[in-house]
This record gives C-alpha cells, structure tokens and sequence, in this order.
C-alpha cells in the first residue's frame, strides 16, 4: 500500500461512519474512532505490510498477515467480535451491530482506495456524496465498471463497495 491509497482508505472510512447510520452524537463518535483505531491497527507495522484484504505480505522473511486477519483480530480483542455458547453446546463466532457496522466501513473504504475485494453492500450513492461534499471523485468512480451509471445514480441507489 502507499501513502496516497492509505489517505484515501482512512477518508472514505471515515466518511462512511460519520455519514452512513442515525447514530447519536456520542455513538457516531465511538464508531469513528472504532474505525480510526482499527485502521491504525491494520497499519501498525507500516504501509508495506498491507496490500491486499485476503492476501498475506511477506518482507524480509517475515509474513504479516492479510488486512482481514488484522480486522478480524482488532474486533476480536475489542470485544466486537466474540464467541457465543449454543444451547447444544457448540460455540458460534458473532459479531454484534456495532461491530458490523465498523467492519462494513473499514472494508468498503480499504476495497474502494486499495485493492478491490468480496465488497460491502448496503451503501449508497448518496453516501458517497456525502463524504466528499456533494461530488464523487475519479478514484472512486474508477472502482465501478460503469462510472458514468454511478455519477448519474440517483442518491438512495444502493451501490456494492
């Protein structure tokens, strides 16, 4: 990953948080920075260990491990993700609604500014437009097979991430 990919991951992550859900005040502000510190989290060992959401970057001999698995272990650590016992006794990974929703913005941003991946549904154009103040840049666009479909979608239009 580079610099500018990162900057571009961190905004649109953010800007989906802060946008995205009728969240209250002191919510929204806990889901943006659930979102930041997982990014952070992510990124701790440096921009040339990520590139890729399923794919592990191996440097100097030392394997670092995909974007996912590091999102998945900041949910778990947070207690976004935890197991649940099954009345038969088996254990079942769940994820509540507030982990959901950091982890839908943490992946719709990271598919969009650095490498396409599964992809987040439920966002919309207008989302979008929201982060970056009415407009949807090329970079974003780009990221659509038909970027002239997206700029012309109407606002409630749902688009996959």
């Amino acid at each position: 990953m580079n610099e500018l990919q990162y900057e571009r991951w961190k905004k649109l992550s953010l800007g989906l948080a802060r946008g995205h859900w009728n969240l209250t005040l002191a919510r929204q502000e806990k889901l943006l920075d659930g979102v930041e510190c997982c990014i952070d989290y992510v990124m701790c060992n440096g921009l040339e260990t990520v590139d890729d959401w399923d794919g592990s970057v191996t440097r100097d001999g030392i394997c670092w491990g995909c974007a996912g698995d590091r999102v998945r272990d900041y949910l778990w650590n947070n207690s976004y993700e935890f197991e649940r016992q099954r009345k038969n006794g088996n254990a079942e990974l769940v994820r509540g609604r507030f982990g959901d929703m950091l982890s839908a913005c943490v992946r719709a941003g990271f598919d969009v500014a650095v490498a396409p991946g599964g992809g987040v549904i439920g966002f919309s154009v207008g989302d979008l437009r929201d982060v970056f103040d009415g407009s949807i840049p090329d970079w974003v666009a780009g990221h659509f097979e038909n970027p002239t479909a997206l700029l012309a979608a109407g606002r409630d239009e749902i688009v996959w991430l």
